[in-house]
């Protein structure tokens, strides 16, 4: 009696769970790839950058030398943002020299992973911004202020939208994520930021 059922079955070679796997688990594992990457590098330069400006400006705020702590803030979110321009300009002109560091492959993985790395990233030159700012309130005693900016990025931006996005665009919506998140960050940071900044012009002007 011959053998209706085919001798070499995978559950991959079924079409229906093959165009799952290709339209879901693999950009999704890409994209937790490229996040990764971004948080255990780019992020830990910047927190190095902040680290170090940290004990400055909570130093000269307590001693009332406002005027250090303005060009320590200025002199560090230069250099958070020259990090943040570099690594952009790595993601969006050379992504498969990133895309290499997890092995090489061809096809649809590194088409997806370059356009990961475009788009998840497409705002990270916003993120030493935020982190530089986080740690700045931090400095001047504002606890509250700063966790909630630390949190802004990964949890309180990140994670509604990364459960939103993709009911409307799909695959693509994990990537878009990121720039949203970013973005959502940056004017939360920026709003807080000028808000102390008036209040050290204030704060100056009383100590003169």
């Amino acid at each position: 009696m011959e053998n209706v059922m085919p001798e070499k079955q995978s559950p991959f070679a079924t079409e229906p769970i093959g165009r799952l796997i290709v339209k879901f688990a693999v950009p999704s594992v890409i994209a937790l790839l490229v996040n990764s990457l971004y948080n255990i590098i780019m992020i830990a330069i910047l927190l190095g950058i902040a680290t170090g400006a940290q004990p400055v400006i909570g130093y000269n705020y307590g001693a009332k030398s406002y005027h250090r702590v303005r060009k320590a803030l200025e002199i560090s979110l230069i250099a958070s943002e020259i990090v943040s321009v570099i690594a952009f300009l790595i993601f969006q002109f050379a992504p498969m020299s990133v895309v290499l560091l997890f092995g090489s492959e061809e096809g649809l993985y590194n088409e997806f992973a370059v356009m990961a790395f475009r788009i998840f990233l497409m705002l990270c030159p916003l993120t030493g911004f935020q982190t530089i700012t986080a740690v700045y309130l931090q400095a001047v005693g504002k606890p509250v202020k700063s966790a909630i900016l630390s949190l802004a990025r990964q949890i309180i931006f990140f994670v509604p939208a990364a459960l939103i996005l993709p009911m409307f665009m799909g695959v693509k919506g994990v990537l878009w994520t990121g720039p949203v998140a970013d973005g959502l960050a940056f004017i939360l940071s920026l709003i807080f930021l000028l808000y102390e900044r008036n209040h050290l012009k204030k704060e100056h002007l009383r100590s003169t």
